[in-house]
């Protein structure tokens, strides 16, 4: 099965550079995990509808706020309410949507080593326009934003053929293809090819 999509707008955070938190308030900056700091920052530079559901992955979520939930948890056996509700892993897509007041739906995604493919299927799969959010804490936090539309942008063709001995698609073949310098990006369960015109 094949299907056109329109990449409208992307932005991408490498390794070690600061997410830009200037579109949030304050108060609210101060609560966001450092997951959710790398998801504010990206989502914020995406243009979107206002509207647009959204799918955010993480191969390891919220895992510093866990590993200190579960330590607090051992050294005297409480556990923090706001970390906790802060550590699952549709917290990020939650707080994201409360701070635009958009009412679409939203969904996270974990796969292990396929969350990042997974999560730009359940984007492609779904109704669009889609705003994907892909996100890591870890080797100095980095991720990346795509919003897919039905008819405006870099054009794509996606085809849903699997290839499950494939390499699963990493960030930096994600970044590569949002960036320009490859025109396809292919996986276990999908291949997207850029089109002109």
């Amino acid at each position: 099965m094949k299907k056109t999509v329109f990449i409208s707008s992307k932005s991408i955070l490498r390794s070690g550079e600061a997410p830009d938190l200037s579109q949030v308030p304050p108060a609210a900056k101060r609560r966001l995990s450092p997951v959710q700091k790398i998801y504010f920052s990206l989502a914020s530079k995406v243009e979107r509808a206002p509207a647009a559901s959204t799918v955010f992955a993480s191969r390891d979520g919220e895992d510093l706020l866990t590993r200190q939930i579960v330590e607090a948890f051992y050294e005297d056996g409480s556990v923090s309410p706001h970390k906790f509700s802060a550590s699952v892993y549709n917290a990020a897509p939650g707080l994201w949507s409360v701070h635009t007041r958009n009412h679409a739906n939203y969904t996270a995604v974990v796969a292990r080593e396929d969350s990042l493919e997974a999560g730009l299927l359940e984007s492609l799969t779904g109704e669009l326009p889609s705003l994907f959010v892909y996100a890591e804490e870890t080797e100095g936090g980095y991720g990346a934003a795509v919003y897919f539309d039905g008819g405006d942008g870099e054009r794509v063709t996606v085809d849903f053929a699997a290839d499950v001995q494939a390499e699963p698609i990493s960030f930096d073949r994600l970044a590569a293809f949002l960036e320009g310098s490859s025109t396809v990006l292919a996986g276990r369960y999908l291949r997207l090819e850029k089109s002109a015109g």
